[in-house]
């Protein structure tokens, strides 16, 4: 009996640690690149990076934190995205490999490289 109680216990604990999350949860370090010469210089000059903490249901930029309804990861046309739910709107993060994700219009992007 406590043999099949215990692979309740770990059978469920699985399946907890399954559901929750979408896996981009840490610390990440953010980086703004720019296809312009100009644009990137300035981007340079500024010193325009920050560090940027994902959570469960979270975002926090220099202690700053936007709580979402939702944060999971979508496929279409052979990518992968972050999607950011809060009621009827959706932000969208591509995701570049496991360690990196990136915001932007190709003009001027954000590239966040996981830090821990």
């Amino acid at each position: 009996m406590k043999v099949v109680w215990m692979m309740v216990v770990l059978l469920s604990a699985m399946f907890l640690a399954g559901c929750s999350g979408h896996g981009f949860e840490g610390s990440y370090e953010a980086q703004v690149e720019s296809s312009n010469e100009f644009l990137r210089s300035f981007a340079e000059q500024a010193g325009m990076s920050s560090a940027i903490v994902i959570g469960e249901d979270f975002v926090e930029v220099n202690g700053k934190r936007e709580t979402f309804d939702d944060i999971l990861v979508r496929e279409s046309g052979g990518n992968r995205y972050l999607v950011f739910r809060k009621g009827a709107e959706e932000e969208v993060w591509e995701i570049v490999d496991d360690n990196t994700l990136k915001e932007g219009n190709g003009v001027i992007e954000v590239v966040m490289t996981r830090v821990n």
